[in-house]
Parts: structure tokens; C-alpha cells; sequence
């Protein structure tokens, strides 16, 4: 039985390899466990510092599909049905009904903020709170990584909404050109 202190923090030795493993196919990886937890199907979920990685037989990674943090345009946790919410900004859908979350809210919440370099919310309008939120974003993989720029709309906005899409280009733009200056 592995200690609580050990690389693999109470992982079973063979799902710590085959995780270990298919984390080691994207440069730059660290194989080390920050928190893990097992889904209500009895298949874990392990947050590292550049990914989040849950085992499913779907998986093509040998079961595994990791996500980087930078990936994850919103999540969250809900205490009351006890689930682990995320989307990407490719637009995938994840989630894992955690019985026993242990540390995996936190730790989730902490590293998707990480991964934020800046941020800046762009009224549709003059004082609304309609809008586009602009975001860098970055690996937090090791080594020297570049900035990944999104647009998340606010609620009540869609990207067919009149000048949205315009909004969100120009903040880009404006973003990264100021960005890019420092």
C-alpha cells in the first residue's frame, strides 16, 4: 500500500502507470499527482499542474483523455448533486460525479486561474453588462509557452447578438497588440 506522501498519493500502482504514461505522449507534462479523486463509476480523476485527467473506456489514449487547464474556458463544482463540470473552448463537454471529492474542487478552480494571464471584460454597450469577456490564457506545462486569446460571452449575449462577434475581434486585436507592447 503506497504512503499518502508517495508519487502515486494512494493512486493504484497500475493506473498511476498507464496515467504516468499517456501524460508523458504532450511535452512537458509533470507525471505529479496535486489531487485525485474516484467517479461514481469507480474510475479516477486526477488534476496534475498542466492537465486535468479522467480514465474512460471512450478515451483513445489508452482510457485516458487529459485536458490541459488552458483548455477549460468555464467549469465548476456542485456540491448538491456532487459533479465536476467543464467545457473547452473547442466546445467538448466533461464531467465526473465524485462521490468523495477530497481536494479535487479546489484544486480544480485553483489551477484553471492559473492558467489565466489577463482578463477583461468589453461591454456590448457603453455601461452594460452585456458584453465579451477577453482572456489570455497558458499552458501550464513546463517551459516557455505562448499566450492562447478566447472570447467567452456574458449571459444573454450569443455570437449571432449584432456586433458581438466585431466586439470580440477588436478586443482581441486591441489585446494582444497591448500585450505584445509590454
Amino acid at each position: 500500500m503506497p504512503r499518502w506522501w508517495s508519487r502515486t498519493r494512494g493512486l493504484e500502482p497500475q493506473a498511476y502507470e498507464s496515467w504516468r504514461a499517456t501524460l508523458a505522449e504532450t511535452p512537458g507534462r509533470q507525471p505529479r499527482i496535486l489531487a485525485w479523486s474516484r467517479t461514481a463509476d469507480d474510475e479516477p480523476v486526477v488534476l496534475s499542474p498542466a492537465a486535468l485527467s479522467i480514465r474512460l473506456d471512450s478515451a483513445p489514449t489508452h482510457g485516458w483523455r487529459h485536458t490541459g487547464w488552458h483548455e477549460i474556458e468555464r467549469g465548476d463544482w456542485n456540491a448538491e448533486t456532487r459533479q465536476l463540470r467543464w467545457q473547452t473552448y473547442a466546445g467538448s463537454r466533461g464531467a465526473a460525479a465524485l462521490p468523495d471529492p477530497a481536494r479535487v474542487p479546489a484544486v480544480f478552480q485553483e489551477r484553471v486561474a492559473a492558467s489565466i494571464v489577463f482578463e477583461r471584460f468589453v461591454p456590448l454597450t457603453p455601461g452594460s453588462d452585456r458584453g465579451v469577456v477577453v482572456n489570455g490564457r497558458r499552458d501550464l506545462a513546463d517551459g516557455p509557452t505562448q499566450i492562447d486569446w478566447h472570447a467567452t460571452l456574458t449571459r444573454g449575449v450569443t455570437w449571432r447578438t449584432s456586433g458581438a462577434r466585431e466586439l470580440a475581434d477588436r478586443a482581441i486585436a486591441a489585446l494582444r497588440d497591448e500585450y505584445d507592447e509590454r
